[in-house]
């Protein structure tokens, strides 16, 4: 049943020219700073239990059916205590009472793809880059015949168990990631809102939008950085209330636009705990001579779109134009031409003005804080370390690793993932190595951001040695 868990999914001086947001139907000279949005208030203790024990993914498998499919499996590894959580419901699955009054188990909720085990240790807020979506949703005929026997007399819990296939099997061959650890998450989410009315999200028939062929693959980006960004995602888009915005992980299995008011409140308290989160600290000893002269570096060649860390943090959500960073474009001009973004732009998700999508055809300079824990690397993930960042020359163009997530698999000194380039001739066709990160695949090219290559090899050392203290 493995196939059930895998179907969800300095700069001031720029700010006084860029001016204020702009809206969708702008046209703006980049770079520009995208202005932070009021947030609402919510509180952080409630919004840890509702993260981890929350109904927010909507639909589930009713728990007597979990149970039976679950009775002879080894329980998953408790990472964190969850008390009245039954023990065979793993992590990233949430068990609660639905909309309908079920006790269920969720799909993969929030922590599925934003929080991993790293270095011996469970850290929420660190995404997840070693998730395997390449066998990606499958059909549910199965569980549906087995739920109908189990749940025989139980029409309560029968009509639970249609909901959640039916929203799970929405996205059943719609996606099969080209190489672990690329994430889905917008592909799901384009799917499923094609198939529902922007207003009542109720699901339709027929699809409102045409679905686009290019998926926008991605590397997940870590939560602690939240709390700085006025954008939610790599290309600018997310606006506004972030808590609505992440409220959209339901769109699989919710069933109507009222069950997701119903969760709105909720979200706002996970979006008060995600601002509590802090990045971990670098593991080992840090060269204090050699990380103040990469400081100087920074401060003159990195500041101005990255921002200043220490006693006066400065963030300024700058976006940068695709001819100038020069990463892969695919994920910014996919989702610039998708349906998805006049269909979220008339949705409830924007309703009031709340929220807004507003796609650029470029990407905000991420905040830096615990970059050393973040590899891979670009918003594609295409680049395993921190030093290939800083030297195009040394990136490979096909790479793989381990997939283990101990000390032995994070290289410290280069600052990323171990990792083993792969020749040409050993790699075959990209598209059955799924294993192997190939440039060559689209969407995951590894060039740009070559901003540090005229370096020395001192000044890149000190500059790496630095970004180990952010």
């Amino acid at each position: 049943m493995s196939h059930i868990r895998l179907f969800v999914a300095c700069c001031l001086s720029w700010l006084s020219v860029c001016g204020s947001m702009p809206s969708s139907a702008q046209a703006m000279e980049y770079p520009y700073a995208v202005l932070p949005s009021p947030q609402r208030d919510g509180d952080p203790e409630k919004g840890r239990d509702y993260l981890l024990n929350g109904g927010y993914i909507g639909a589930g498998i009713p728990l007597p059916l979990w149970r039976a499919l679950h009775a002879f499996a080894p329980p998953p590894d408790r990472l964190i205590d969850r008390p009245g959580v039954d023990p065979s419901v793993p992590i990233d699955m949430n068990q609660y009472q639905s909309a309908r009054g079920i006790e269920v188990v969720s799909g993969v909720n929030c922590l599925g793809c934003h929080a991993t085990e790293f270095r011996g240790e469970y850290v929420i807020g660190l995404g997840n880059a070693s998730r395997d979506w390449t066998r990606g949703p499958q059909p549910m005929n199965q569980l549906g015949a087995i739920g109908n026997v189990l749940l025989a007399g139980n029409e309560a819990a029968r009509e639970e168990l249609r909901l959640f296939i039916e929203g799970a099997s929405s996205l059943a061959g719609t996606t099969d990631a080209p190489v672990r650890g690329a994430n889905p998450a917008f592909r799901f989410e384009e799917v499923t809102a094609a198939f529902r009315d922007p207003e009542t999200l109720e699901r339709v028939d027929e699809p409102v939008f045409a679905i686009g062929p290019d998926v926008t693959w991605s590397d997940v980006p870590p939560l602690w950085n939240l709390k700085k960004k006025a954008s939610l995602y790599y290309n600018g888009m997310g606006r506004g209330d972030f808590a609505r915005l992440i409220q959209q992980i339901g769109m699989v299995l919710i069933e109507d636009a009222d069950e997701a008011a119903s969760i709105e409140p909720g979200m706002r308290d996970v979006m008060a705990y995600l601002k509590t989160l802090e990045p971990p600290a670098f593991p080992e000893s840090i060269d204090g001579d050699l990380a103040q002269a990469g400081a100087a570096i920074f401060n003159s060649r990195c500041a101005t779109c990255h921002g200043t860390y220490g006693d006066y943090e400065t963030y300024p959500n700058l976006i940068i134009p695709l001819q100038t960073i020069g990463t892969d474009p695919v994920y910014a001009e996919t989702l610039y031409e998708s349906g998805l973004i006049p269909w979220f732009n008339r949705s409830w998700f924007a309703q009031d003005g709340v929220a807004e999508a507003v796609p650029e055809l470029g990407y905000v300079a991420p905040p830096l804080d615990g970059v050393w824990a973040t590899a891979p690397y670009f918003h594609n993930g295409s680049v395993p370390t921190l030093a290939g960042v800083l030297d195009s020359q040394v990136r490979p163009d096909r790479w793989t690793r381990s997939f283990k997530t101990d000390e032995s698999a994070y290289d410290l000194a280069n600052v990323g993932w171990v990792h083993s380039a792969v020749s040409e001739e050993d790699a075959g066709a990209a598209d059955t190595q799924p294993g192997v990160f190939d440039m060559r695949r689209r969407g995951f090219g590894n060039g740009g951001h070559t901003f540090a290559d005229d370096l020395s090899n001192r000044d890149r050392r000190a500059l790496l040695e630095y970004l180990k203290t952010l």
